[in-house]
C-alpha cells in the first residue's frame, strides 16, 4: 500500500541535486536568521526585566540595543524563510502538503501569531527608543515565537510518519492535530531553540564592536555573547545527540551507512568544538575591539548551521526511503535556458539581500540605531 498521494504528472523543470542545493543553502541563511530572532528575542526581554530589576544600567542599555535591531531581524526571518519552504514543497510536496493538512490549524495560526510578534518587536524597539520599559511584550513575543518553532517542528517531523496520517485525519478530519507521541519533536525543537541563544551570542559580539552602543555596553555585549556562544553551543551538542538517539533504529542504521552523512556530523562536531573554543576566547578578549576574532566566529557558526542542515536533511531521506519515498525517483525535464535565468536572479536577490545587510551594519549617525 502506498502511503504517500499520487506523485504530480508534471516533471520538474531542473535537476533534483539542484533544487536540493537551492534548498539547503537558503534554509540554512533562514536558520542563522531564527537563530538571531530567537536568541535576540530571549536575551533583550531577560535583560530588560532583570536590569531594571538590579538597577543594572549596562543591562539595561544592552537589551535596547538588541530591541532595536529584531525588527529588521524579523523582516530577514520572513524573507529568507519562504525559498526553501518552497523547494521543499517541490521535493516533497507529497508528505509536506499532507501533514500540513493533518495540521492544518496551527499552520494557519502561524501567519497571526507571527503578525502579533512582528508588532510587539517593534513596540518593544520603540520603547527602547524612549526609555520605557518593555520586559512584558517581550515575553509574550517570546512565547508566540516559541510556539511557532513548535508548530513548524511538528510539520517537519509528521511528515516524516506516513504511517500515522491515515487514524489521525479519520479520529479527527478539521486539521486540529499536532505530532503528539514523537519522541523526535522536543530534542529537535530543543535544538533550535536553546541552540539559539549561542548563535546570539555572535551578533552580540558584532553588535558589541559598533561605535554608536556606549562603551560599557559594548563590553558587556561581547563579553556575555562570547559567554553564551560557548555554553550553549556545548549544550546544543548534548541536543544534537540527543536528536540522533531519538530517531528509530533503522533510521540511525541508514543514516551511519552512509559515508557522506557520517562525514557531515564529524564536520558538523569539529565546528562546534571551534564555536566553543571561539567563544572562550572571545569571553577572555572580551575588553578588546579586535574584529577577526568575531568575523572568524560568524563564518564558522554559520557553517556549523549549514552542516546541521545537510545532516537534518539526511535524516530525512532516510526516514522517507523506509517508507517508500525516493526523492531522487523524480521525472525531469529541464529547460536549461530557464534554470539559468533563474540561477542569475537567485544569485543577484542574494546579493542585494548581502548588501543591504552591508547598508544596514554600516548605518551611521541617526540611523545607526535601527542597525
Amino acid at each position: 500500500m502506498d502511503l504517500f498521494p499520487l506523485v504530480d504528472p508534471i516533471p520538474l523543470p531542473a535537476p533534483v541535486w539542484l533544487f536540493k542545493v537551492l534548498q539547503s543553502v537558503t534554509l540554512a541563511l533562514h536558520f542563522t536568521a531564527v537563530h538571531l530572532m530567537v536568541g535576540g528575542l530571549f536575551l533583550a526581554t531577560w535583560w530588560a526585566i532583570r536590569g531594571r530589576r538590579r538597577n543594572d544600567e549596562r543591562m539595561v542599555a544592552a537589551s535596547g540595543a538588541i530591541a532595536r535591531r529584531l525588527p529588521i531581524v524579523v523582516a530577514y526571518v520572513i524573507n529568507l524563510g519562504i525559498p526553501p519552504l518552497l523547494f521543499a514543497q517541490v521535493l516533497y510536496g507529497r508528505a509536506l502538503y499532507t501533514s500540513s493538512i493533518l495540521i492544518g490549524v496551527f499552520w494557519i495560526m502561524v501567519i497571526f501569531m507571527l503578525v502579533a510578534a512582528y508588532f510587539l518587536m517593534y513596540k518593544m524597539a520603540k520603547r527602547a527608543d524612549t526609555g520605557w520599559a518593555f520586559g512584558w511584550m517581550g515575553v509574550i513575543a517570546l512565547l508566540l515565537v516559541l510556539k511557532i518553532g513548535f508548530v513548524y517542528t511538528n510539520n517537519m517531523t509528521l511528515m516524516l510518519r506516513p504511517e500515522a496520517w491515515a487514524e489521525m485525519y479519520r479520529s479527527n478530519p478539521t486539521g486540529a492535530h499536532l505530532a503528539h507521541g514523537d519522541p523526535t519533536i522536543l530534542p529537535r525543537w530543543l535544538y533550535m531553540m536553546l541552540g539559539s541563544v549561542g548563535m546570539a551570542g555572535i551578533g552580540l559580539m558584532l553588535l558589541g564592536l559598533r561605535s554608536g552602543i556606549e562603551k560599557s555596553a559594548a563590553a558587556f555585549l561581547r563579553g556575555r555573547g562570547a559567554r553564551l556562544l560557548t555554553i550553549f553551543t556545548l549544550v546544543q551538542m548534548v541536543l544534537a545527540v540527543w536528536v540522533y538517539r531519538a530517531q528509530p533504529e533503522a533510521v540511525r542504521a541508514g543514516i551511519w551507512a552512509s559515508l557522506f552523512y557520517k562525514g557531515i556530523f564529524g564536520a558538523w562536531f569539529l565546528s562546534a568544538l571551534a564555536l566553543v573554543a571561539l567563544g572562550a576566547f572571545g569571553a577572555v578578549t572580551a575588553a578588546s575591539r579586535a574584529w577577526l576574532p568575531v568575523a572568524l566566529a560568524g563564518t564558522v557558526g554559520f557553517v556549523n548551521i549549514a552542516l546541521w542542515v545537510l545532516f537534518r536533511d539526511g535524516i530525512r531521506d532516510v526516514t522517507l526511503g523506509l517508507h517508500g519515498y525516493d526523492v531522487w525517483a523524480r521525472n525531469v525535464y529541464t529547460n536549461w535556458s530557464i534554470v539559468v535565468l533563474f540561477l542569475v536572479l537567485f544569485v543577484a536577490a542574494v546579493g542585494l539581500t548581502g548588501w543591504m545587510g552591508l547598508v544596514t551594519v554600516r548605518a551611521k549617525g541617526a540611523d545607526e540605531q535601527h542597525a
